[in-house]
């Protein structure tokens, strides 16, 4: 009997891996968002597959094991996309922060009583017993860990460190540059799988649909989709609301008035450029307590440096969350108070942005101590069974999807047929286990592709090892190659066209935005020009995405956006009025 589809609404990261998960258990999907995939928190994210540290204090042994458990597979599961990194907590004394923590850890800090406990802030700023004993906890937790377990040193201050930090307490997490990508490969082994059982994976983006809007209309005869999709019915046997920190209004918009499952938190970044600053992090990522006791990072991050990230309430529509002149006023003296030395100023940012995490809405002291695991909320929909999903974080989505797989599984009455514990994200496949191998690896592609060594670099931070699906074999014929030309870039960077065209054809792209901030991750490009702008403008117009007459206002609209919201300049142009180029 056929399997009618289950309806994902929300293609972030826990929509995709959802949708990744049902695929491979041979479970017809639509994937449905009002935007583009990865649009929301999932590319405003600190960009760390880690185990939560700071849960800890809270007694979360749950959320921080299984995360540690998960940070393990996904470095075996999808390396292409995680690398291990060593970060440094700087800590000034020895017993700070040790009644405090363990007011917090018994949970009488949000008691009255507790609270009349509590020390004085410069008592409760973490010491190095403090740090290294909450390591401990997390090594042990690690289990049998591929990373390295924590040590404490002695601070260096040549890297221009503030000179009251006398330790450094050193531990390992992830990271992965480019959440984005890793969305957009759970989708492509979606795609893969849902060809072996023959079963519908659809994914409807932008301006077809709009599902916190009441484009999905769900009545006791099936599902319709609105708009230019009204002709089409669905009869879905399962409706997923992955819209995160939209989960309240997609329910408002479904029938479900009262839902108030969410109360989601801003969290601000700021990304640089300075050369002092990626010259005093050395290598390392800093995680470290502000002087409000707020913990904070300082990732090394491609070229740049990413610092966050803010946590405050935030009311209204999450697509509207920016970085406000005060978050970037925090985060900068933030890292002059670790660094006084570097003396990081607004001129130092090449752009930021602002996310709404998707947490519950519960009564909390601070809102860092809301619980960062995720649950399943069950309701139906005139008849239609559906889970809105609340909470969860990048590092644990395979684990979140395989949850509500299971559900879903158990409801229809039908098996498992394949876990995701060990399954490889396309890209992974035949992975340099060391520096020598990927060297080699690096120097055969470039080779066979006719790339040269910055294109391939390019390539693989995107896809990992799957050269052979966008790439035709350079010709071994002397008399048809010649060995000093590579393949044409796009104009100001690395990234070979062809991949920008294979980009547009298979990954859903559809406007100029999604190839800058979602597939080619120009974003991050320190000297992103008009002239880029246009050429990818261009190659939209050749897929038919776009009409040639509409290039100079999506250029502008492009240019506007990234101003907007991530406070970027394009080259050193003035920011057109796109009214005057309609």
């Amino acid at each position: 009997m056929p399997v009618s589809p289950v309806v994902i609404l929300g293609a972030g990261i826990n929509g995709c891996a959802v949708a990744r998960e049902l695929a491979i258990n041979g479970v017809p999907v639509w994937l449905i968002d009002s935007h583009d995939i990865a649009y929301g928190a999932t590319a405003r994210s600190s960009r760390l597959i880690h185990g939560g540290l700071r849960y800890l204090e809270y007694r979360d042994f749950a959320l921080v094991r299984e995360s540690l458990a998960e940070r393990e597979r996904l470095l075996k599961t999808a390396p292409q996309f995680v690398t291990p990194l060593r970060l440094r907590i700087p800590v000034n004394g020895l017993w700070g922060g040790l009644w405090s923590g363990a007011l917090k850890f018994s949970g009488l800090s949000g008691t009255a009583l507790g609270q009349r406990l509590l020390p004085s802030r410069s008592a409760s700023v973490r010491g190095m017993l403090a740090v290294s004993f909450g390591l401990e906890i997390y090594d042990w937790l690690a289990g049998r860990s591929s990373l390295p377990g924590h040590r404490v040193l002695r601070a260096d201050h040549s890297s221009g460190l503030a000179s009251e930090k006398r330790w450094l307490c050193e531990y390992s997490d992830c990271q992965m540059l480019y959440p984005e990508r890793f969305v957009l490969a759970l989708l492509a082994d979606g795609q893969r799988a849902a060809s072996v059982y023959q079963r519908d994976f659809e994914i409807r983006l932008g301006n077809t649909v709009s599902c916190t809007e009441g484009a999905l209309r769900v009545s006791p005869n099936g599902a319709a989709l609105a708009g230019q999709l009204a002709a089409e019915r669905l009869e879905p046997s399962f409706i997923i609301n992955a819209t995160g920190a939209w989960g309240d209004a997609t329910l408002q918009s479904l029938g479900q008035p009262e839902s108030s499952l969410f109360a989601g938190t801003k969290g601000t970044h700021l990304y640089s450029h300075s050369p002092a600053l990626k010259e005093a992090l050395s290598g390392y990522g800093v995680y470290a307590e502000a002087n409000d006791g707020r913990l904070v990072f300082i990732l090394p991050c491609g070229d740049g440096t990413l610092i966050g990230t803010t946590d405050e309430l935030f009311e209204g529509n999450p697509g509207a969350a920016t970085a406000t002149p005060s978050d970037i006023s925090y985060l900068l003296s933030m890292v002059n108070d670790i660094f006084p030395k570097v003396a990081l100023s607004e001129s130092d940012v090449e752009m930021h942005h602002a996310g709404v995490r998707p947490l519950p809405n519960v009564a909390s002291s601070t809102t860092s101590a809301i619980p960062r695991g995720h649950s399943i909320e069950p309701t139906t929909l005139q008849g239609i069974p559906a889970l809105t999903l609340v909470g969860g974080k990048l590092t644990t989505c395979r684990a979140l999807a395989a949850e509500v797989t299971d559900i879903v599984l158990q409801r229809l009455g039908l098996p498992r047929r394949e876990s995701s514990h060990h399954r490889l994200v396309p890209g992974a496949e035949a992975f340099p286990s060391n520096e020598q191998e990927r060297r080699r690896l690096f120097e055969g592609l470039a080779r066979n592709y006719q790339l040269s060594p910055q294109q391939v670099a390019s390539v693989w931070s995107f896809v990992g090892n799957r050269f052979g699906e966008i790439f035709t074999p350079a010709s071994t014929s002397p008399a048809n190659r010649d060995d000093d030309s590579v393949r044409p870039s796009l104009i100001g960077t690395h990234i070979p066209i062809e991949f920008v065209r294979w980009s547009i054809q298979t990954e859903w792209a559809q406007t100029l935005d999604d190839l800058v901030e979602r597939r080619l991750l120009l974003i991050f490009e320190r000297d992103l020009s008009i002239q880029t702008l246009r050429a990818l403008a261009n190659e939209l117009v050749a897929a038919n995405k776009i009409f040639p007459s509409d290039v100079e206002a999506a250029i502008a609209a492009t240019q506007n956006r990234l101003h907007a919201v991530y406070g970027k300049r394009v080259g050193d142009s003035e920011l057109p009025s796109v009214s005057t180029l309609m």
